[in-house]
């Protein structure tokens, strides 16, 4: 019984530092860009995968400490103005109250994720508007948002795969 008690903070931290860490991952790729058709796509709002997964059972103090660097870690990295991202990051954890509860397939997930990223969107444009003086360029934006959401899904599916190989998840649950 009092193992149970003890390890249960301990689990949570390590939930939440889990979290902080996949969010880290998730920066790199986040500036991969292309062009296509003379436009500049890239994948800034992958990270928002990391909030949207963000695991449930993580001490939620903690996982705030977590999102708020990680954020901030983002604003470093993407030379964004400092606290853009994290307000960012920080409000969706706030309304997803502490991850998503969304079960069900892709389709589902990707509906969730993708309202994730509108609200960060509308959070980073609102902030770029106050930062930078002027309105942000809303067609990058968007398509950035666009690109991140297509990207999803191989996302999704390497979660479940992960899931899968530590025993969260059943292997037929790939099939989702």
């Amino acid at each position: 019984m009092i193992q149970k008690e003890a390890a249960s903070p301990l689990n949570s931290i390590s939930l939440s530092l889990q979290g902080f860490i996949v969010g880290i991952f998730l920066i790199f790729p986040a500036f991969l860009s292309m062009d296509v058709f003379g436009m500049h796509l890239g994948f800034n709002f992958l990270p928002v995968a990391a909030v949207f997964y963000w695991p449930r059972a993580a001490s939620y103090s903690w996982s705030l400490l977590g999102v708020f660097l990680f954020g901030f870690l983002y604003d470093l990295a993407s030379a964004s103005p400092i606290g853009m991202w994290t307000l960012a990051f920080l409000i969706l954890f706030i309304v997803l109250d502490g991850g998503s509860t969304l079960k069900g397939g892709l389709g589902r997930n990707m509906l969730g994720y993708g309202l994730s990223v509108f609200l960060c969107l509308v959070i980073i444009f609102l902030v770029g508007r106050f930062s930078i003086g002027q309105w942000p360029h809303f067609n990058g934006l968007m398509a950035n948002a666009i690109a991140s959401i297509t990207v999803f899904p191989l996302f999704y599916w390497v979660r479940i795969l992960l899931r899968a190989l530590t025993g969260q998840v059943e292997p037929s649950g790939l099939r989702q």
